[in-house]
């Protein structure tokens, strides 16, 4: 009993293997573009940025997602099967084996096996006892095992936040994509039937011989190409609004029924706030997970470590053991294992030190370093390659609200060069090619218009999906209750 309690005062007592820092990475003070941006110089906790847009159904969108997504869903599992794994490790620090053994074997030696004597050849062997057996953490093998388990835990948990910021972003640069194209099929709508229009004047003028028929087929191929648009955005609308569906765990057909998408321009916040760069490292899930992905491969370099070690062990049984109808005794088949002489126990320390390994767990522990190395290469890359997607977020942002303010001023002159050509050509001062020429340009004009006003609305998302966007803490009772 006393080298019991010895055994339990020095459990745990030493770990050893390197204890984790997080790394150092190149930092940024400053972005370098800053216009339309504002920039908190306080901890930004980003919420619900997507409500920013004030379009109630991407909102219903994004609730009805959270809820339905199966990738969300997968994640959550992950997170359970990862908590249960914690739990597994934590368990190794109380005994390892303890169970209770019973047995009633029938045993039959042979008359001419080695030192056999003519005695006890033919039995029963009846046993019934408790088992125990418990490996001491004296090198904090146990202690690096939780430490793995957990930093796989918080790792699965940043996924699941991971996750729900690919998600919301998804949903909302597939919905402005949606609008964007429908705006931009009504734009062309419009300037078809301007183009008919003039097809059929020009049609009128060929047949009574005012004009060529190349007035007529100029017409009528700019009629037919701008129709031709129509049907290229037609194939994406269809595209992102299956994609739409898949991301809210629905088939198109249930997605159409169940959701009514108006064609109405999306209207994006024009100023977006965030905070420096540095808070990108711990606003970002991804980071986070590499991070403790990170924690726990340099808690498995302790495990390999402690390999090296001698694994020191306390061992124990305690039962009753009785023989039945033996040669030189008669028990009547176990009839007295209940008595006092029955009683047999064992218990005492041992160890095992594997002393000749041939550089086998060297090259373990080696191997360990190098993918911690590796991780650690990795993160940092990393780091630069967040930093660089919210600059380029930023950047989008900028330069699409300077551009969406340039075409404004284009569509508006392009407009106005279709009617002063069609007053010209009406009072013969000008050919139809003008009139041709005016119309593509104010086809091109208004086209470039729509997009760049989508492309505010997809750089302001891009901005929050780049920066951390919104998380919540994962939820995974729901999955533990239908387990």
């Amino acid at each position: 009993m006393r080298l019991l309690i010895l055994f339990l005062l020095l459990t745990g007592c030493m770990r050893v293997g390197p204890d984790f820092k997080a790394p150092e990475t190149t930092k940024q003070e400053t972005w370098t573009e800053e216009s339309h941006i504002t920039v908190e110089p306080d901890e930004v906790q980003i919420g619900t940025w997507w409500q920013h847009y004030q379009d109630e159904t991407l909102n219903d969108l994004v609730d009805y997602a959270l809820k339905e997504n199966y990738t969300l869903e997968a994640a959550a599992w992950r997170i359970v099967a990862a908590r249960a794994n914690l739990g597994f490790a934590i368990g190794e620090y109380f005994p390892q084996l303890q169970q209770a053994e019973g047995l009633s074997h029938r045993i039959h030696i042979s008359q001419n096996a080695p030192n056999t004597l003519p005695i006890d050849r033919d039995y029963w062997d009846n046993i019934l006892g408790f088992r125990i057996s418990w490996e001491m953490d004296f090198w904090g093998r146990f202690a690096r095992g939780v430490q793995a388990a957990y930093g796989d835990y918080e790792a699965t948990k940043d996924d699941y936040r991971d996750v729900q910021r690919l998600l919301i972003s998804d949903i909302v640069l597939d919905y402005v994509q949606l609008r964007t194209f429908q705006h931009r099929i009504e734009v062309l709508d419009r300037n078809i039937a301007d183009q008919k229009r003039s097809v059929e004047i020009a049609k009128v003028r060929w047949e009574e011989g005012y004009e060529s028929e190349l007035d007529y087929a100029q017409a009528v191929t700019l009629w037919k190409e701008t129709m031709a648009q129509k049907v290229a955005l037609e194939i994406e609308l269809k595209r992102v609004t299956t994609s739409l569906a898949i991301l809210l765990g629905l088939t198109p057909e249930e997605f159409i029924h169940l959701f009514c998408l108006n064609s109405k321009p999306i209207m994006p916040p024009l100023n977006a706030s965030i905070g420096y760069p540095a808070q990108v490292l711990y606003q970002r899930p991804d980071l986070m997970r590499t991070l403790d992905l990170l924690y726990a491969q340099s808690a498995r370099v302790g495990i390999a470590v402690s390999d090296l070690y001698p694994r020191i062990s306390f061992t124990g049984f305690l039962g009753l053991e009785c023989a039945g109808k033996t040669d030189s005794t008669f028990n009547q088949h176990g009839k007295h294992l209940f008595s006092r002489k029955s009683l047999t126990f064992f218990y005492g320390p041992d160890f095992v030190w594997p002393i000749l390994n041939y550089g086998r767990l060297e090259n373990r522990i080696r191997e360990q370093y190098a993918i911690l190395d590796e991780g650690i290469a990795l993160y940092r890359n990393q780091v630069l390659q967040a930093y660089k997607e919210v600059e380029d977020a930023l950047t989008f942002f900028a330069k699409s609200i300077e551009e969406t303010d340039n075409l404004e001023q284009s569509f508006k002159a392009a407009k106005r060069a279709v009617d002063i050509s069609l007053i010209q050509y009406n009072e013969g001062l000008a050919d139809y090619t003008r009139v041709l020429n005016s119309l593509q340009l104010q086809v091109a004009a208004e086209e470039a218009l729509a997009q760049a006003q989508g492309n505010i609305g997809l750089a302001y998302a891009n901005i929050y999906r780049a920066f951390g966007g919104f998380s919540t803490d994962p939820v995974t009772e729901q999955c533990q209750e239908d387990n």
